[in-house]
């Protein structure tokens, strides 16, 4: 079992996408605050969509953003029950979702990832879930026998990764990480309840590098755990603060992209994304408190597509916003 593999799994945040965002000159130079600060990797704002509301192309609380192989993007609203799909550049293709516990229906969807199929899987939390759909919303499967802690049950899950490794999942009730093969038959699982390394308080973000490494975050502890794809546990970083490097409470969710950078998201007291090496060297940061172009209030989520944007869901502001790398370092 450790040496499952499932090769039509994508790397979380990571699709396999070529697809240009355009914005014209004009907006250009209006949008072109950049937020950063290594000579290695730098970013400028680029583009924006959403509005506070329950309509379409609205959000309530948006929380996850991710990609399929064709550049569409989908996002989670988490109180308005659904996921919407969109073009690349932000123009609503659809929606679907109710509040329920039918099929197809959700209580708070959370967290969402895509495989190479273009199957979309959505943490459904309130209804302790997975529930797998086709890119236009078509219910396909689902997995979580009730709210538990048995090998085929969550208690309110918060996170998902796929990864040729297999499907990772926050079990965030229940203090632990899951692993699942590509038919959810349970690999192993890993945590419980404590402060020490491999143990967990809130389990709420993981994502998995290009060497099979499970980055895990905490909402209420500062920093990442490390694990190999079995959930030995291999190192930690990270403190609380407000520098660089270090991260405010709730600290909120994590990406790694194709070059193995780790993008976190801060809390909501310093609402901006910082960008570390797999080592937790700090890179570059981006954005700050506010309502502008580039400011960020209460972010949760966020994804990078295989040219570098970075797409950081602005919850406060209830909005999607994209910045997009300025050298060629991406």
């Amino acid at each position: 079992m450790a040496n499952e593999t499932n090769s039509s799994l994508p790397l979380h945040g990571n699709q396999n996408i070529s697809t240009s965002l355009n914005v014209s000159d004009s907006e250009s130079s209006e949008k072109n605050a950049a937020f950063v600060n290594s000579t290695d990797l730098q970013f400028k704002f680029k583009v924006k969509w959403g509005s506070k509301g329950t309509g379409n192309d609205q959000f309530q609380r948006p929380h996850d953003v991710a990609f399929d192989s064709k550049g569409f993007v989908y996002v989670t609203d988490r109180e308005n029950n659904n996921v919407q799909k969109f073009t690349h550049n932000g123009t609503f293709v659809k929606a679907w979702g109710s509040r329920g516990s039918d099929n197809g229906q959700f209580i708070v969807p959370y967290s969402i990832d895509i495989d190479s199929k273009d199957h979309v899987y959505v943490v459904d939390r309130e209804n302790h879930r997975i529930q797998e759909f086709d890119g236009n919303g078509t219910f396909l499967a689902k997995w979580g026998n009730g709210r538990g802690n048995s090998d085929k049950q969550f208690n309110r899950p918060e996170d998902i990764a796929l990864s040729p490794n297999g499907i990772y999942v926050t079990d965030t009730g229940n203090d632990r990480v899951m692993k699942f093969d590509n038919n959810f038959s349970l690999i192993t699982k890993w945590g419980n309840k404590g402060t020490g390394n491999g143990q967990f308080d809130h389990p709420h973000a993981i994502d998995v590098d290009s060497k099979g490494n499970v980055y895990v975050g905490e909402l209420a502890r500062p920093g990442v755990q490390v694990f190999d794809a079995n959930g030995k546990f291999l190192k930690k970083w990270g403190s609380a603060g407000t520098g660089n490097g270090q991260f405010s409470i709730p600290q909120e969710h994590l990406a790694v992209d194709k070059n193995d950078r780790v993008y976190i998201v801060d809390g909501a007291s310093n609402p901006r994304v910082q960008i570390f090496d797999t080592n937790g060297h700090f890179i570059t940061k981006v954005g700050t408190m506010g309502t502008g172009d580039g400011e960020l209030r209460k972010p949760e989520h966020v994804s990078i597509d295989s040219e570098g944007n970075l797409f950081v869901v602005d919850r406060g502001n209830a909005r999607m916003q994209v910045f997009t790398p300025v050298n060629s370092t991406s």
